[in-house]
């Protein structure tokens, strides 16, 4: 049975939930207030008339109030890069709805609890790249993270040193693959963290690399 879904925000994530959604055989309204998002899942059209393109501030209280949210609503997903506007989404959606299926984001771990005090389910990148980092390497099958994808992947642990083209770099200045991720950046003082495009790595830092096997060597290429 066909169902819906709502994304809230997002890039790439959302044009790749959106995608799998829409294969799946369900119904997708795709809600940003940011033209150039809009424009990154408007290439899903062509192929998949069930989504549906939204431009709107997903804060507008008038907006919420008049969402129309049938049974057939399986769950709102709010994927932004930023925990403060995915929190103050959720928490709106809450108030109006206390029944449905809100999935959040949440970019930094320790805001996972103000989520889930207003029973919001979450999704923590750190927590993802942990479990698969941990499955790897006591020899588990890790397809239960990645299947059908895990053939095609490889993870690289890199360390970054003083003659290295990442040294001092931001994120957002790497030319890594596209279909390649920087997951976690562990400090030498131990910190670690999931990378934004503003963060800058330092000689010392070890990256945690998610990257297509046939990519493996351009990623190493662009980060060493």
């Amino acid at each position: 049975m066909s169902r819906i879904f709502y994304i809230i925000e997002g890039k790439i994530l959302a044009y790749s939930l959106a995608k799998k959604l829409l294969l799946l055989g369900n119904q997708v309204y795709y809600v940003s207030k940011n033209n150039e998002n809009l424009e990154i899942l408007d290439g899903l059209k062509v192929n998949f008339p069930a989504l549906e393109l939204v431009k709107q501030d997903p804060t507008d209280i008038n907006w919420i109030e008049n969402l129309d949210l049938n049974k057939k609503v399986e769950a709102l997903i709010i994927i932004s890069e930023d925990d403060a506007l995915n929190f103050v989404v959720s928490w709106l959606l809450r108030q109006y709805y206390e029944d449905i299926k809100i999935i959040s984001l949440v970019n930094a771990a320790e805001n996972e609890t103000i989520f889930k005090g207003i029973d919001v389910e979450t999704l923590v990148p750190i927590s993802w790249m942990q479990k698969i980092i941990e499955s790897s390497l006591i020899h588990e099958d890790i397809t239960d993270f990645f299947n059908p994808y895990v053939e095609k992947l490889s993870i690289l642990e890199l360390t970054i040193l003083e003659k290295d083209k990442a040294v001092n770099k931001k994120l957002k200045e790497l030319k890594i693959p596209q279909n390649s991720i920087i997951g976690v950046l562990i400090r030498e003082d131990g910190n670690i963290m999931v990378p934004q495009g503003e963060t800058t790595i330092y000689e010392g830092d070890r990256l945690i690399v998610l990257a297509l096997k046939e990519q493996v060597d351009e990623v190493k290429e662009t980060l060493k």
